[in-house]
């Protein structure tokens, strides 16, 4: 079970903080949300 938790996370981290995304500029989540003063997204 910890495998998994450790992996989701990691899935997390990785599409809100670092992928870009073509649909917002191709930033990450996270770039989108500190540039409207939103902090980090859940």
């Amino acid at each position: 079970m910890e495998d998994a938790r450790l992996k989701c996370e990691a899935w997390r981290v990785d599409y809100n903080e670092v992928r870009p995304h073509s649909s917002i500029g191709h930033r990450a989540p996270v770039e989108l949300a500190n540039a409207l003063g939103q902090g980090v997204p859940p």
